[in-house]
């Protein structure tokens, strides 16, 4: 017996026993160093992400221009992968504010012309309604607003309330500035962290090739291999899903003839990207939209939203994304439930292709297992 292997195996058991009851011991010091870490980091983390979404686009570009065979544009691929990237994704955001903005203004702007004509019915409605109440019915036929008094007072008491609101607008603005610059630093950082790009992957394969055996460096390259194609797919897959909801949404309207229908079709679609849920919150918008013109309209558009949405959510969501990241579609419903109540809006975003990868290491490491079990049972029955 080797007493030397049992004192070690003692030795690690014991260790690990006092770690976890300093653990759970400190465990609120733990928590909030973890949160002090990553508090501090979060910015980093952040620019992380960002960069790694906008490479999505810069490596389809850097394809391309490899393609070209001009000798000055491969050279400097990487230059010019980056801001195309960047004009790329401004051009999208400027689009898409360009084509919602002015409408929705112009939807309140109408919605607020005629809130006199809508009021004016509502009494009308009322008058009818009461008319077996002759004091109710009285009341209300000699009740006569005056609406311009109204906004009249409404801006003077808003301008009276100026003064002493000015401490509070200059708070607000001046940590709108902080975020804004907060956020330019974070972009600087992403742009940096893809120029760089190639060297932190180098300083990866040195570090690994000095501190692992192949076989943990072959095996964090195919963990980092399916996760990458797990997050590329499923960002790639949410984008035609949202096209195709925005598309369906916009020819509906047409159908129907309700107003703004490019416009809440691109608003729906651009907010689907927030899963599942993302249609009711543009939804909502567009109703509000659609009531300025016509409260049937926006009703029966509400209706219409509600079948779409349903349709969206259990046969083309779990088909489009599921099938992007190789995932199938009661998996992909799962996550979202799940990961949405353990970490609302970023949870869904990161719990599909999080379950995807750990879906598909699983499935190679189950195949591997039954690869191995099969052939070892072929050898047996060879030598029997």
């Amino acid at each position: 017996m080797d007493y030397r292997k049992i004192d070690k195996l003692i030795m690690k058991y014991l260790i690990i026993i006092v770690l976890l009851i300093l653990a759970v011991t400190n465990m609120n010091f733990i928590i909030n160093s973890i949160s002090l870490v990553f508090t501090a980091f979060a910015n980093i983390i952040l620019a992380a992400m960002i960069a790694y979404v906008i490479n999505i686009i810069m490596s389809r570009i850097e394809k391309l221009i490899v393609k070209t065979d001009q000798p000055f544009l491969i050279k400097r691929k990487r230059i010019f992968g980056v801001v195309l990237s960047l004009v790329t994704i401004v051009l999208i955001f400027y689009l898409l504010i360009n084509l919602i903005v002015p409408e929705f203004l112009k939807a309140v702007t109408v919605l607020i012309e005629t809130i006199p004509t809508y009021a004016e019915q509502l009494r009308v409605f009322l008058i009818d309604a009461f008319e077996n109440m002759p004091d109710i019915s009285q009341y209300l036929n000699n009740l006569q607003l005056n609406w311009k008094g109204i906004v009249d007072n409404f801006l003077t008491i808003a301008g009276n309330g100026l003064g002493s609101v000015l401490g509070t607008t200059f708070n607000i603005v001046s940590s709108i500035m902080g975020s804004l610059f907060n956020l330019l630093l974070i972009i600087v950082f992403a742009i940096y962290l893809l120029i760089d790009k190639d060297r932190f992957i180098h300083l990866y394969y040195r570090l690994t090739t000095l501190y692992l055996s192949d076989d943990q460096r072959k095996k964090i390259g195919v963990v980092l291999k399916v996760t990458h194609q797990s997050f590329s797919s499923f960002i790639g897959g949410q984008c035609i899903e949202a096209a195709i909801l925005g598309s369906l949404c916009a020819l509906g309207m047409m159908i129907l003839q309700m107003p703004y229908a490019i416009m809440i079709g691109t608003l729906v679609g651009t907010i689907n990207i927030i899963p599942i849920i993302g249609a009711y919150i543009g939804g909502a918008i567009g109703v509000f939209m659609v009531f300025t013109v016509s409260p049937m309209q926006a009703l029966a558009f509400l209706v219409y939203l509600i079948i779409l949405q349903q349709f969206e959510s259990n046969v083309i969501y779990p088909r489009v994304v599921g099938n992007s990241v190789g995932l199938p579609g009661i998996y992909v419903l799962a996550s979202v439930i799940v990961f949405g109540a353990v970490a609302g809006i970023p949870g869904m975003f990161l719990g599909i292709p999080t379950v995807a990868s750990l879906y598909k290491l699983l499935r190679m490491h189950i195949i591997k297992k039954e690869n191995a079990l099969n052939q070892t049972k072929e050898i047996k029955e060879n030598i029997e």
